[in-house]
């Protein structure tokens, strides 16, 4: 499997530095302007890694395009891994394998992909896609993809969605080991074609702790049938951290639930979460199970149980658009200074 295994006992921080642009900001330059701002402090708090994510023609919101916005990400992150979630159904293998390696080469090897299925009926239609095409076409996409990387001959490639003939990249990925292809997953089939094909399995930040479990559970199975052992195990996770349980749940709240009703308009508790996951107990401002909120102390015990599942990296999205940038700054500095070195990880010098 592709990709630096983490050492035993070893937690590995991201941040998710979600390229959705806040229509309360000046422009949508002042936007991306805080987004990288915040690297430096990422930095500091000891993240090894930087994330975005793809949506296609996405309201109410406008999301910046993944490749372009990696581009740019890639010449002030430094030394940081940089990573990207894709929607390969919709994506062809060919452009989008070139527009990876050269991610990869920008970065000088720091590159790596999240392979994600898509839930959006609407992105599916936009782009002409039949949804119920999507797993064939995620396989075929990974599997072209990944020959294009790696074969040093000409080849032919016959699915049921692709067809070429004599076919080659003279490109080649600067990462030792060639670009990691974690997979993204959030059911069953999904966690089991992880295990089957990925470098490892994204753990969604949609997903609900219980349900997380059980897949957990069917991911380990999957990789002992499989026989395969992925250097790495992440989780994507939205989260702020304040000094108080209290005044993180108020910073947190409103930005989010405005999030989750964007994208409940799109369909994400019916594909992805779950009708009975929209909403929690009656008085619950947050729905339970979703995201690690709280305290330091508080999410340090949030964070262990997801380490009792096995995961071992943590990819953070901190606040959502309308989260004042104070709170956002603060939560990064707490992470650093009063969490990850309970888990783990020193602060960077």
């Amino acid at each position: 499997m592709t990709g630096v295994p983490n050492s035993p006992g070893q937690v590995r921080m991201g941040l998710f530095l979600s390229g959705w642009l806040d229509p309360a900001a000046p422009s949508p330059r002042s936007t991306v302007d805080t987004l990288l701002d915040r690297i430096p402090a990422a930095r500091a708090a000891g993240f090894s890694s930087i994330w975005v994510g793809q949506h296609i023609l996405a309201d109410p919101w406008p999301v910046l395009d993944t490749s372009t916005y990696l581009g740019l990400l890639a010449g002030a992150t430094g030394d940081l891994e940089i990573g990207g979630v894709y929607l390969l159904p919709l994506s062809h293998p060919i452009r989008l394998a070139e527009s990876l390696v050269t991610l990869d080469n920008l970065s000088g090897g720091r590159f790596a992909l999240c392979a994600a299925l898509g839930w959006a009926q609407r992105e599916f239609d936009a782009l002409g896609v039949p949804i119920r095409q999507r797993a064939g076409r995620f396989e075929e996409t990974l599997d072209v993809m990944r020959r294009l990387w790696e074969s040093e001959e000409s080849f032919d490639f016959e699915g049921r969605y692709f067809s070429f003939r004599d076919i080659k990249m003279t490109a080649r990925p600067q990462r030792p080991g060639g670009i990691p292809a974690w997979i993204a997953a959030s059911s069953a089939p999904g966690v089991r074609r992880a295990a089957r094909v990925g470098d490892s399995w994204l753990g969604s930040s949609h997903t609900p702790y219980s349900v997380l479990a059980d897949l957990a559970t069917e991911y380990d199975r999957a990789l002992t049938e499989a026989g395969r052992r992925p250097a790495r195990r992440p989780l994507l996770r939205h989260c702020m951290v304040a000094e108080t349980d209290e005044l993180a749940e108020a910073r947190f709240t409103e930005a989010y639930n405005a999030y989750y009703r964007a994208l409940g308009s799109w369909g994400i508790f019916k594909e992805v979460v779950g009708e009975k996951h929209a909403t929690g107990e009656p008085g619950d401002d947050v729905p339970p199970g979703r995201v690690i909120l709280g305290s330091p102390d508080t999410v340090v015990a949030q964070l262990g149980a997801y380490q009792r599942l096995g995961f071992d990296e943590f990819i953070f999205q901190v606040g959502t658009p309308g989260t004042p940038e104070s709170a956002v700054r603060e939560s990064l500095a707490l992470l650093g200074s009063e969490v990850l070195p309970r888990l783990g990880v020193p602060a960077r010098v």
